[in-house]
Parts: structure tokens; sequence; C-alpha cells
């Protein structure tokens, strides 16, 4: 099935039925004290035993850890070793490109803003997303089985936000259910194809053979974080069409967005200790994003950096690498 916008429209209206079906079950049995018992074992990537969780996690853990019949190990074996050895540039592409470029969808980017926890914890987010790329593109977590674990945690942790907030009765269902499978398959997306993208803006060559394999290894991380199969996307081709359609529906100009991304730049500056530091980055981003999607979310560069000196510095700073690699 070819998706098209009409689909999509679909899409918006659909979360991820097995995982919010065993909230809604975690709800019913401890109401509102489901966040104190669940949230800290979700949001823990290090510690991965199930055993001490209700029965019907641990059912969870083990009817969606069975890998797909398209996982293809030797891809997944080449993703993995692209990633290690680009991985300052990724970590760069990651948090100046990727990140803000999901900020761009606003309805997607206003479950961000539900918690106020983004904007006031915006470096320890950045630490655990961090934390979970980690874990997500080193070989060995998928030999072991401790990358599905870690993605079933951030998928759990998806549901969790998606019943509490329509709970809260402040989502207005216009906008789709919050965490939707077109939001799912955007930041996928961000995540898979604009990191390639981002590296190539960067002067990076990258073989298609190793881009391929990046993509369908983020098609198979997209698999076990609830994305529904007709959503997974497995050519290059197919991933630039649908990020254009995403883009066409959901990018516009919104506080949310700019809220998130001005944040995002704190967090640059809280990390980095330097004012300096920080505008360089804020200039990159707005080099990778390009002028109208920068504009979008308010990044104004503080300095004067030609893209030739931005790439000289990009490929060589190893700034962000203590938090994606």
């Amino acid at each position: 099935m070819k998706v098209g916008s009409a689909e999509l429209d679909n899409f918006r209206l659909k979360g991820d039925k097995a995982a919010d079906d065993l909230l809604a079950f975690l709800f019913e049995k401890h109401q509102h004290n489901l966040g104190k018992i669940l949230l800290p074992f979700l949001s823990d990537f290090d510690s991965l035993d199930i055993s001490k969780q209700d029965e019907a996690v641990q059912d969870f853990f083990k009817k969606h850890a069975d890998l797909p019949v398209f996982f293809d190990l030797k891809s997944c074996l080449r993703a993995t070793e692209f990633y290690k050895k680009n991985q300052i540039s990724i970590g760069i592409v990651l948090a100046c490109y990727s990140l803000p470029y999901c900020y761009l969808g606003e309805d997607g980017a206003r479950v961000l803003g539900f918690s106020g926890r983004i904007q006031s914890q915006t470096t320890r987010r950045l630490q655990e997303t961090g934390k979970y790329i980690l874990k997500v593109m080193q070989a060995s977590s998928w030999e072991n089985g401790k990358a599905i674990q870690v993605i079933l945690k951030v998928r759990l942790m998806h549901a969790f936000w998606r019943l509490m907030i329509l709970k809260s009765g402040n989502w207005n269902m216009d906008w789709g259910i919050p965490i939707n499978q077109e939001d799912m398959l955007g930041t996928n997306l961000a995540f898979s194809l604009i990191v390639l993208r981002g590296l190539k803006k960067l002067g990076k060559s990258v073989d298609v053979t190793y881009e391929q394999a990046y993509l369908n290894h983020w098609a198979f991380i997209g698999h076990f974080m609830g994305i529904e199969t007709e959503l997974l996307v497995f050519s290059i081709k197919d991933a630039q069409r649908l990020d254009k359609l995403i883009a066409t529906r959901q990018f516009r100009s919104s506080e949310i967005g700019k809220e998130l991304t001005a944040a995002l730049q704190g967090a640059f500056l809280d990390i980095s200790k330097n004012e300096a530091v920080a505008g360089f980055f804020e200039a990159q981003s707005r080099f990778l994003l390009g002028a109208e999607n920068a504009d979008k979310l308010g990044i104004e560069s503080k300095y004067n950096i030609s893209e030739t000196l931005l790439k000289t510095i990009n490929n060589t700073s190893s700034f962000f690498s203590q938090i994606f690699a």
C-alpha cells in the first residue's frame, strides 16, 4: 500500500493498541499511582530486569521481543559499524538537526511540551536520548536482546504519556492521538533519513550499502517501537517521499516549536559552559536545517560562520560524542 495524505490522516488517529491496552489495564489497577510505580523502571536503560514488574508487563516484554521476519543481522551489523565509524558527526546531526527537525511538526511537538519536563530538564532529556541511541546502535545490544528491551521501555513510556495526556482533558483531538502513528514515523525518519541527509550536508560520503543498512536498522527499531508495518520504510526513495509529505502536512512555525528549540539551545550552553561554543552549535543548527526551517523555529545565528568553516569544525568536533557515543 502506498501511503498518501489520506492514509496519514487515518494514522494520526491511531496510537499503539498493544501498548495502550496494557497501560489501560495497569491504570485501572493502580490509578494515579501508576506513574510512581512504572516510570522509574521505564526510564532506567541500564537495569533491564523485568522480574519485579507486574505480570502483565512481563508478558508484554516476552510477547514483543521476537525478531520480525524482515530482521537482517548483516544489515544490523553494517548499521552499527557505520554509526561507530561516524559517531562524532552523527552526534552533531542528531543534536543540531534531527531533534529540532521534530519540533517543526507543531501537533506532534505539543506532546513534548505537555509535561514541561523537556523544557525544564532539557539537558537530562538530551542525555537520556543519548543513552537510548547508544543502546540501539550497538551490535552487542542486539545480540544479547538488550536493545529490544530498551526500545520496548520507550514504547511503554509513550503509551503512558498518551494515556495521561488523554485523561487530562486538555488535548484537542483535532491534533490527532498523542504520539500517533504519523508522528512516530516522522520521528523515526528524523533519526534515520535526516541523519543520513545531515552527514551529506557535512560533506561526508555515505556508501549506498551502509545508507541502506542504516535505514533498515531504524525500520527494525520502528517495528519494536510499535510503528505499524505499513509505515515501516525500507527504501531511501520511500523515506524521502514520506518525509516530504509529512513536512508539507505538519511543518509550521509555532510557539511550542520555538520554546522547545530554545530549551535545546539552552542545553548546549549548559553542557558547554561557553556562550561562543553554544552559539556555534546554534549556527550549525541553522546551517543543517536551512534558513526557512530555522526561521520557523526562531533560530538566529549570533555568529557569522561560513559553511566551509562549519563543515570543517563539524568534522573534527567531539562535543556530542560524550552524549551520543
